[in-house]
């Protein structure tokens, strides 16, 4: 049994939402309470998987109703609604971990909607996220297609970070929104992390992908370090230090004393976040944005555009492949295939892969003069490869104009 616990000091509103709010639902239970106090009352005495509060209430307003909950029972989730919406009570309201902000009057079929998707969401992994910094969270919310927030603290500084299936759509942080917003905290020196799952973004201001929106930090970081005068030789670029992220062999295992200085802070539900560098001013072309959807396939490390002629046109590549040697070796490959095609009378050739010990590769055509090689490590799920070789084939034709 799951239990929705409405909160307001209107009688009438939490009499509606206690008596339809689950029509539909199998064992969802609608508990009422006329206020903050009895809400936190009621929830010390029994277990509830959600809390719908409104703001604006006597004694206990909404809003420190939603920071209690957080602090003393991290695992319900909180929805804030409100007859007086502002961008200030919004973004507080974000900012304190509410999932959703809900305005009065509503449709109660939405707000039904809206419980049962955070109910369903409430089953699946909801925990820390361990031994990463930033830049491994935000990529991998994007393979994962997460619906979520990131929560970043650090000092007297936070800023909440928005995932709507995947993509980064929203930012906020002090004053700043969207992509300012975003820059401003991936540039946090250090901090600690909250993942708050099921959170619905306020707004869209983001409409970047993830690897465009991180390749831009790396120019903005860049551009700081030189400002401050910073020496940066030998550091990874930012291009060498996201491909090899895809590398499925680790590195080599730190000493103990290493180990124990970059062991994360576990500070229930939130981990302490090492700060992000990037040091090499790199920009993708067009080309390398779409192939940067193969790169961003786990155990997918190298994605190249090759001509027919077996020049390389562009790529993505794990550091230390010579991409210039793959599309001259995988054109005589790509032309053995086709041609196996014709004389079989199988017809045109959309896509071949050659199985090897250390992982598959694979050729898709793009256009009449080009074709993709994908280079990936074993246990690569080969389904999103050929789905991302589909959608994007198109794509890289009318960038290319091949």
């Amino acid at each position: 049994m799951k239990r929705v616990l409405v909160v307001d000091d209107e009688e009438d509103m939490l009499w509606m939402l206690q008596r339809n709010l689950n029509k539909g639902m199998k064992d969802v239970e609608i508990l009422a309470a006329k206020s903050g106090e009895e809400a936190l009352a009621l929830l010390s005495d029994r277990s509830v998987n959600l809390v719908i509060t409104d703001i604006n209430m006597p004694g206990m307003n909404g809003l420190d109703l939603l920071i209690e909950i957080n602090n003393r029972f991290p695992g319900t989730g909180v929805i804030i609604m409100t007859a007086y919406p502002s961008n200030a009570y919004e973004n507080k309201a974000m900012m304190s971990g509410s999932l959703r902000f809900i305005e009065k009057p509503f449709d109660i079929k939405v707000v039904r909607a809206i419980v049962e998707e955070v109910l369903k969401e409430s089953e699946g992994f909801q925990g820390t996220v361990d031994g990463v910094d930033l830049i491994d969270i935000v990529q991998f919310n994007g393979l994962s297609r997460a619906t979520a927030a990131l929560k970043v603290t650090t000092g007297d500084r936070e800023g909440m970070i928005f995932f709507k299936e995947g993509a980064v759509v929203h930012a906020m942080c002090g004053k700043e929104n969207g992509e300012e917003a975003f820059f401003t905290i991936l540039g946090f020196n250090g901090g600690s992390l909250q993942n708050i799952r099921g959170v619905q973004p306020p707004v869209v201001s983001i409409h970047k992908s993830i690897e465009a929106l991180l390749f831009e930090t790396a120019v903005k970081s860049d551009e700081k370090a030189d400002h401050l005068g910073q020496n940066t030789e030998d550091i990874p670029s930012p291009r060498e230090e996201i491909a090899s992220r895809s590398d499925d062999h680790p590195p080599s295992p730190p000493s103990p004393t290493e180990e124990k200085a970059n062991e994360p802070k576990i500070l229930e539900n939130r981990v302490e976040i090492q700060p992000t560098t990037f040091t090499e001013d790199f920009e993708m072309t067009e080309i390398q944005k779409i192939l940067a959807e193969f790169t961003n396939i786990e155990g997918v490390h190298t994605a190249c555009l090759v001509g027919r002629d077996g020049f390389l046109l562009d790529s993505l590549a794990r550091a230390g492949i010579d991409s210039e040697m793959i599309g001259a070796i995988a054109s005589s490959g790509f032309g053995s295939a086709e041609s196996m095609g014709n004389q079989l009378g199988q017809g045109d050739l959309r896509m071949t892969m050659f199985e090897f010990a250390n992982g598959p590769v694979m050729f898709a055509p793009v256009g009449d003069d080009a074709f993709l090689v994908i280079v990936a490590d074993q246990e690569t799920n080969l389904g999103w490869i050929r789905i991302s070789i589909k959608k994007n084939a198109k794509k890289i034709k009318e960038v290319a104009a091949l």
